[in-house]
Order: structure tokens, then C-alpha cells, then sequence
């Protein structure tokens, strides 16, 4: 691989793809947790509007044990 000025270029451009790829994933487990701690606290119906898809997996990892 030669050292040219494309090929750095080319580098740094996927080290930051792969910066912004972990941020997002970081930023979505951040997310997660924010939407389980607001279901936990009782904004089940925030959930379930806002995010659905988790909503029913809070829904059935929390209260299909209550039942």
C-alpha cells in the first residue's frame, strides 16, 4: 500500500466512520436504558407510544413476572 496522499485520506475517512459508528451504537444502549428507566418509573404508556418495540419487550421481561 503506498502512502499517498488519497490512501491517508482514505484512512482517516474510515477511522472516523468507525468513530461514528460506535458513537451511534453508545448513543442507541444510552437510549435503551433511558426508555427502560422510564418505563421502571412508571411512563409505560410514553413507552409504549414512543417506542413500541421496546415497550413490548419491557412489557413482557417486567410485568409477565408480576402476573
Amino acid at each position: 500500500m503506498t502512502n499517498s496522499p488519497k490512501d491517508r485520506k482514505a484512512l482517516a475517512t474510515a477511522s472516523r466512520m468507525k468513530d461514528l459508528e460506535h458513537k451511534i451504537h453508545d448513543l442507541e444502549v444510552d437510549l435503551g436504558s433511558a426508555v427502560e428507566i422510564a418505563y421502571l418509573r412508571g411512563a409505560t404508556e410514553w413507552v409504549r407510544i414512543n417506542y413500541p418495540s421496546q415497550y413490548e419487550r419491557l412489557h413482557v421481561q417486567f410485568d409477565s413476572c408480576a402476573a
